[in-house]
């Protein structure tokens, strides 16, 4: 199971949302790059990193500090964050970022997401934000009525052979995931799953593993302590 520790980006620095909300930011780092080398130095083969300017105003914002973490360590790093457009996709793409995270667009232009499947294989991964079941789009600003495995369904279909799924009333909360979901998910959209949200305990780790999914997303539990990045790839990495 891959453990993937995250990285958020606002105004060039790396913080973390509570439940998604841009009003309760705590800020961890003003050296992102600083950030992500350690996470590299304790193991970390995968850096998550999301630009919330850019999932707010729909076009990518911190693509700078994102070039100096790919500078400044080997990571392998997947994008989100207000990609709604191809020639984005490909311009990041030929920046040599790995996995490029589509959401709104998914549910408002699904069109594009299957072109983008065709054009770029397994590059593209389709993450799906659930409040309540029921997917948020626009850096989680708006709810929608899209039901969360509806929308992966569709995506599989479209070509998507990978997702990213987030428990927003979790994140950043220190709680758990939303394992029953996850199982669901597991079940029934049979692509790889890689989870995030709510991931604060080593035993979190273990039932996700048992759970069969193929990644974990690891944000605030890295940066409070409450997980040992090292500890936590020794253990369940691989």
């Amino acid at each position: 199971m891959e453990i993937i520790p995250a990285i958020d980006l606002r105004d060039g620095k790396c913080v973390r949302l509570y439940q998604g909300n841009y009003n309760q930011l705590t800020v961890f780092s003003d050296e992102p790059a600083t950030v992500a080398l350690k996470w590299y130095s304790q193991g970390a083969q995968w850096l998550h990193v999301v630009d919330l300017d850019g999932a707010a105003v729909g076009k990518p914002r911190n693509v700078a500090v994102v070039e100096e973490i790919m500078q400044q360590s080997n990571l392998l790093l997947e994008l989100g964050g207000g990609i709604r457009q191809e020639d984005t996709v490909e311009s990041l793409l030929q920046k040599k970022i790995s996995r490029v995270i589509l959401g709104t667009v998914a549910v408002e232009h699904p069109e594009l997401v299957k072109k983008l499947c065709q054009r770029f294989g397994e590059a593209i991964v389709v993450s799906l934000d659930a409040r309540e079941g029921k997917i948020a789009i626009h850096g989680w600003q708006k709810d929608t009525i899209m039901d969360a495995l509806e929308l992966g369904r569709e995506m599989v279909e479209a070509g998507v052979r990978r997702f990213i799924y987030t428990d927003i009333k979790r994140d950043g909360t220190l709680s758990e995931p939303n394992f029953s979901m996850v199982s669901r998910l597991v079940t029934e959209v049979k692509v790889p799953i890689i989870v995030a949200g709510g991931i604060s305990k080593l035993e979190h780790l273990q039932r996700l593993k048992e759970l069969g999914v193929e990644g974990v997303i690891i944000g605030k539990a890295l940066y409070t302590g409450d997980i040992d990045l090292e500890e936590a790839i020794i253990k369940f990495g691989g």
